[in-house]
């Protein structure tokens, strides 16, 4: 593993790779400060084939984003065993277990095939508890949630496409959604809870499609 600063990294690249992240185009938008406070506790991270760079189990704070290569995801420590799934450029990881205080479900490793990852890290040290913005504002956190909660939503509509009917898949129907005023402090609490009941329900279905005999069809969530 090498962590690069992103100051070291051709410019050009850097910026491309950046600007294609929406979570970090949002933050831009709403408060350029803020999108420096992030920055400064982020790093681009190359890993090499095989290097694991979540494990599960283990607590973690580093929200990350894959730029370049591919990582398999693995049910256990075991990355000898068959992956449950792939992430590919352009795919998040590991915000779920951050805002919902959890240990990783997952092990992630860059795939055999694959030479070499790129991502961006965000360390996520300055979070603290829901309603603390003494370092990330109501408006950064909100734009955080959002993104984790989302990209989860879409995981559990692909589980619903594949198993349609699937008990899990019909008790997805009950999972909280907000119809309140947005950017306010009572968003950010729905948002929250949200959370908590989709990294219950994710760890549900992995677990379901980990029993299943078609292991190698079946998709795991990264959290």
């Amino acid at each position: 593993m090498k962590a690069i600063p992103i100051a070291n990294y051709p410019q050009d690249m850097a910026n491309a790779f950046i600007n294609g992240i929406a979570f970090v185009n949002e933050v831009r938008t709403v408060d350029k400060h803020q999108l420096d406070v992030l920055m400064k506790n982020a790093c681009f991270m190359e890993f090499n084939s095989g290097e694991i760079l979540l494990t599960a189990g283990k607590a973690g704070r580093r929200y990350s984003f894959l730029l370049k290569g591919q990582l398999s995801v693995y049910p256990d420590d075991d990355t000898d065993a068959p992956a449950i799934n792939q992430i590919t450029p352009g795919q998040n990881f590991g915000g779920l277990s951050i805002i919902c205080k959890t240990r990783r479900t997952a092990t992630i490793a860059v795939s055999p095939e694959c030479k070499t990852a790129l991502i961006l890290s965000l360390d996520l040290v300055g979070l603290g508890e829901l309603h603390d913005f003494s370092v990330y504002t109501l408006q950064t956190k909100l734009a955080l949630y959002r993104a984790i909660v989302n990209n989860t939503r879409w995981q559990l509509e692909l589980y619903k496409m594949d198993y349609p009917t699937h008990p899990l898949t019909l008790r997805g129907k009950s999972i909280e959604v907000y119809i309140g005023s947005r950017n306010t402090e009572q968003e950010l609490v729905s948002l929250d809870r949200q959370a908590h009941q989709l990294v219950e329900m994710i760890m549900e279905w992995n677990q379901a499609l980990l029993t299943q005999e078609t292991i190698n069809e079946a998709s795991g969530t990264w959290l």
